[in-house]
């Protein structure tokens, strides 16, 4: 359940690339808030700038002008050393293209972001976390299996997961169903409104379904660089 309090806090956003002559404008004075516990579906036609906006939100990408404000933190102020801690720190990242190393087994992919753990104990902790949301997802028993070993499905619930082990404020999820048939696209949207709705953390998904953008709270819709809001069912 969303909250008054802000997670995500955007102020007249806009996203410029240069281009032979000019520029192209994406994302043309763009504001929004989105509150904790809440689940939103950025939806919209292709190349309208949904990822770029994701990008924005996650840290990954900045504005040309604007303020983007997430957990608090007014990301602008930050170098990006202090930026990578912060995403390491405060978010989760499922992409279409899950980018699980093929080399690491389930685990070791589902530990890369904790790489960055010195303390035993810590290490420790992240490892019982990891084999915990293994079995949630019923993938325990593939735990040392390479990605190669896996369906789409399956490599898309190992992404999930490794998005979790941080335990992160909020998950930006990227077309996660986008590749997938329709009975694991339908076991992944159920696993991430239980993940909104259950643990209470904040989800913000960029999809061209209409089945999942529904199963949101809202559903903003982007197109000519501005946001519309359209209201969702919300039903699960």
């Amino acid at each position: 359940m969303a909250s008054d309090k802000s997670m995500v806090e955007l102020t007249d956003i806009v996203k410029s690339y240069p281009r032979q002559g000019g520029e192209t404008t994406v994302l043309q004075g763009v504001t929004e808030r989105i509150g904790e516990g809440e689940s939103v579906a950025i939806t919209g036609p292709s190349g309208s700038g949904k990822s770029t906006l994701l990008n924005i939100i996650g840290a990954l990408d900045r504005p040309t002008r604007g303020q983007v404000k997430v957990a608090g933190e007014d990301l602008s102020s930050l170098d990006e050393p202090a930026l990578a801690r912060f995403r390491n720190r405060t978010l989760g990242f499922v992409f279409q293209n899950h980018y699980l190393l093929p080399q690491c087994t389930v685990l070791e992919n589902v530990l890369i972001p904790t790489l960055a753990l010195r303390d035993a104990e810590e290490k420790s902790q992240a490892l019982g976390q990891a084999a915990q949301w293994l079995k949630i997802v019923e993938l325990d028993h593939r735990m040392d299996y390479r990605p190669s070993q896996l369906s789409g499905g399956e490599c898309q619930r190992v992404a999930v997961v490794r998005a979790l082990i941080n335990s992160p404020q909020m998950i930006l999820a990227d077309e996660p169903t986008g590749a997938l048939d329709r009975k694991s696209a339908e076991s992944l949207s159920e696993l991430l409104v239980d993940l909104n709705t259950v643990d209470g953390v904040t989800l913000v998904v960029v999809t061209h379904s209409g089945v999942l953008a529904e199963r949101m709270s809202r559903i903003l819709e982007l197109r000519d660089g501005k946001l519309t809001t359209a209201e969702a069912s919300g039903e699960a």
